[in-house]
């Protein structure tokens, strides 16, 4: 199979974890993909539907190997009952159990829970330290709060005794996207997660957003188990493949 691609630079990526990273971009009017494309890059990255078997097999002919799977959710929130989130004022609540707007005081304990939380992750060996990814993954709840990566960081717990967080981003008209959701460890199977997943519909209402998103790795099976106990529904599996 000749692939026809482009290969897209990724400059924030590679400035922050000091490899030279790229994206292949699959498009009908693409040339074809040639090996001196690739050689100017340390890692290059290809996101492909898992049912694209051949695209896999010619990816892997060039020296791609797999990273992660992902599976991708949603749930449209007229199909939700009212309770889910039906609004957010809990999120200027006292309350240590009811969710609220994280500030720049919660920081420092979402850099600590978002950089312990996310082990399953593209963004590993050998293509990426170690520490550089709990260190995107800090830095990424810190932009949450700021509203720069994501818009809008939630949190359930007093700034001292925090139990979860959720970041969401507009992700097209009338659709908002999860980007993380973590519980502190040691907490799960209190409904915490639940308790987010709820809080970031609230916001979607709020925002007149009526389609919630949200992506997560094949083998995180307790966040799909929460999706779809959620009421979401999935609407596709893909693969990452790194060179």
């Amino acid at each position: 199979m000749s692939l026809r691609a482009k290969v897209e630079p990724l400059g924030w990526e590679s400035d922050f974890f000091g490899v030279s990273s790229a994206r292949l971009c699959f498009e009908p009017n693409c040339g074809p993909l040639l090996n001196a494309d690739l050689a100017a890059y340390q890692v290059i990255q290809a996101k492909v539907p898992a049912k694209a078997t051949e695209l896999l097999d010619a990816l892997a002919a060039l020296g791609f190997r797999l990273a992660e799977g992902e599976i991708d959710c949603s749930c449209f929130l007229e199909s939700l009952g009212a309770g889910a989130g039906e609004n957010l004022s809990g999120a200027t609540a006292r309350s240590d159990d009811a969710p609220r707007v994280a500030g720049i005081e919660d920081i420092p304990a979402l850099r600590r829970l978002a950089s312990s939380s996310f082990t399953l992750s593209r963004f590993r060996e050998p293509w990426y330290p170690q520490a550089d990814c709990r260190r995107f993954y800090a830095l990424w709840a810190e932009k949450a709060v700021q509203g720069t990566f994501d818009d809008i960081c939630l949190v359930i717990g007093s700034v001292d005794a925090l139990l979860g967080m959720v970041t969401l981003r507009a992700d097209g008209e009338g659709e908002a996207r999860i980007g993380l959701l973590a519980v502190q460890p040691g907490l799960t199977g209190r409904g915490i997660g639940r308790a987010l997943f709820y809080a970031a519909c609230g916001w979607c209402r709020e925002n007149n957003k009526t389609r919630l998103r949200v992506a997560t790795q094949i083998g995180n099976v307790a966040a799909l188990r929460l999706y779809i106990a959620c009421g979401a529904n999935i609407d596709g599996t893909a693969y990452w493949l790194y060179r």
